[in-house]
């Protein structure tokens, strides 16, 4: 599989003529300029159809990492004009952020970056559904926080912190993998929530899975200030995939997507994620 950190093909200028966004309901009115190109609305009826109907322009997606999830089940490589909330993909791989600075990278050179998947198996009494992820599965005070994130999107990157903080009070520890934790994440990107570090300083994508943990009210202060400052929040270990089984019904949240669950199966999915990369980006 294609390292994402190194070059793989290059793909020239692009164009309204040449692509089709994915955008987020809540993303913000097109700018003139792109206005001509085909724009598909996340959610809306036949959504799907609509992008498969235009197989020789290059996919968008407009919004955030949930916009970018919806996106990769289509299976074709896309790019992204990171303009969510948490942009935890576009941060990690140091893509431009923000609508002007999203679309202007379109009209420049890039390579494809593969980014690996998984796939997340959520079990919620007798119910199973099966999810693609690309960054990270947040169970516990994540999922609470990704359930109460609305009134707080406008405070850009304190929406997530300050969404964690309403949670709390409905948010109880619970039994996961052997001890009680408030809050846990798997992923393969460096981080999430809107921004807290997964990994080490440093870390980046991986096909190998990583786990870490809050387990206190000392970490969960630590996670708000290192959301701040950049720091490393979670201590990890590998984490290969299999299933976490919790000892009650817990929120969770998959790229920014909030659910209940009962246990999640993790298991590693095929093909990549193919995503443009501005030549120009860099590790941020």
């Amino acid at each position: 599989m294609t390292d994402p950190t190194n070059p793989a093909e290059h793909d020239g200028p692009r164009d309204p003529d040449s692509v089709i966004f994915l955008r987020s309901p809540r993303a913000q009115p097109c700018p003139l300029l792109w206005r001509s190109a085909p724009s598909v609305v996340l959610g809306a009826e036949g959504w799907e159809d609509q992008i498969r109907a235009e197989p020789d322009r290059m996919l968008v997606a407009w919004g955030g990492d949930g916009t970018l999830q919806a996106a990769a089940r289509l299976e074709r490589p896309c790019a992204l004009v990171a303009a969510g909330t948490g942009n935890d993909v576009a941060a990690d791989l140091g893509l431009p952020r923000g609508v002007a600075a999203g679309l202007q990278s379109l009209a420049e050179s890039a390579r494809w970056c593969a980014l690996p998947m998984s796939k997340i198996t959520v079990v919620c009494g007798e119910e199973h559904r099966v999810h693609p992820m690309v960054n990270a599965v947040s169970m516990g005070l994540g999922g609470a926080a990704a359930a109460k994130l609305g009134p707080f999107r406008r405070f850009g990157p304190l929406a997530y912190p300050l969404a964690a903080v309403r949670a709390l009070a409905s948010t109880r520890r619970f039994g996961c993998q052997g001890e009680f934790v408030r809050h846990v994440v798997v992923a393969r990107g460096g981080r999430h929530g809107g921004g807290v570090r997964i990994g080490p300083r440093g870390a980046r994508w991986s096909e190998e899975l990583r786990m870490g943990r809050w387990t206190n009210w000392s970490d969960l202060l630590r996670g708000a200030v290192g959301l701040l400052f950049g720091r490393t929040v979670f201590s990890t270990r590998p984490f290969l995939g299999g299933e976490i089984v919790f000892d009650r019904r817990v929120p969770i949240e998959i790229d920014g997507e909030p659910m209940q669950a009962d246990r999640v199966k993790v298991q590693a999915l095929s093909p990549p994620l193919l995503l443009r990369v501005p030549h120009r980006s860099g590790p941020s």
